[in-house]
């Protein structure tokens, strides 16, 4: 700009320049801008934007503090960021000074950028990154109740295998059993023989070898029990274990599904802060 500046000689001329190319800049710039040109005044010429005014006119002597005042008074380029409080939005205002041929200044232009566009934008990847964060910790924490769950589920299928040698043992016992029942129903027919030949001798002996049949007959039909209870006890944890063992495959694949889901929250929470900081640097630079 202080190129083409150098190309123009006379104060009027520079200032009446810049008013007159100051009406195509809305639409030669992308962004809502607004232009004001002033002389070491007043504002001699406003430009609103598309969307926003400043809600100043040409005649507005130039305010103290203010960035184009700081601007043609301290002979330097200026930039600030005008908080949302102000006017509703965001905005950026930038302003420089301008000299004649002389080196002095004879005015200067503001330029207001609105970025209510990139605020929204900012808050939008503000709210993304917040909500991302959220679902990442609320994976992680699924995560952790399903590896809970398939340790249980792991450490349960541990103690139906115990259950399950433990049914085994109480077969082998009640095989035992079993054959003691019939050794001792063969000693109490025996005995009852015996007591037969004995005639009136063995009527006491006979009383005794009745009680002991009875005993091995019961015996053997409480085995029966047994060996009906520990078959179907068997059956249960066989049933339970193949249950639990499909659990434990389906907790794994779950497992294994949610770190993948996790990997791509936290690459779309990454992005998202990404997408935050470059909506927060448009905001600032």
């Amino acid at each position: 700009m202080s190129q083409i500046v150098k190309h123009i000689h006379s104060t009027d001329d520079i200032l009446d320049a810049f008013q007159k190319v100051a009406p195509y800049l809305n639409k030669l710039v992308q962004d809502d801008i607004t232009i004001g040109i002033y002389d070491t005044k007043q504002l001699l010429l406003n430009i609103p934007g598309e969307t926003f005014a400043l809600n100043v006119k040409a005649g507005d002597p130039l305010e103290p503090g203010d960035i184009i005042t700081n601007a043609i008074k301290e002979n330097k380029d200026q930039s600030s960021l005008v908080p949302k409080e102000i006017f509703g939005f965001p905005l950026i205002a930038r302003a420089i000074p301008l000299q004649d041929e002389h080196g002095k200044v004879i005015g200067g232009i503001g330029i207001g950028t609105s970025m209510e566009k990139s605020n929204s934008l900012f808050i939008v990847a503000e709210s993304l990154s917040a909500i991302v964060e959220e679902t990442a910790a609320s994976l992680e924490e699924i995560a952790g109740s399903v590896t809970q769950l398939a340790d249980q589920v792991s450490e349960v299928m541990k103690l139906m295998t115990e259950v399950s040698t433990g049914a085994k043992e109480i077969g082998k016992v009640s095989t035992v059993v079993r054959g003691l029942s019939d050794q001792s129903n063969l000693l109490g027919l025996n005995a009852a023989i015996e007591a037969a030949r004995a005639g009136d001798a063995g009527k006491g002996f006979n009383v005794v070898a009745k009680e002991i049949r009875k005993l091995a007959t019961n015996s053997k039909e409480n085995v029966t029990q047994i060996d009906e209870l520990t078959k179907n006890i068997s059956n249960s944890i066989l049933n339970l274990t193949n249950a639990f063992s499909g659990i434990n495959e389906l907790t794994t694949n779950q497992a294994a599904s949610i770190e993948q889901i996790s990997a791509t929250v936290q690459e779309i929470s990454r992005n998202a802060h990404s997408l935050s900081t470059m909506a927060e640097s448009s905001l600032i630079n």
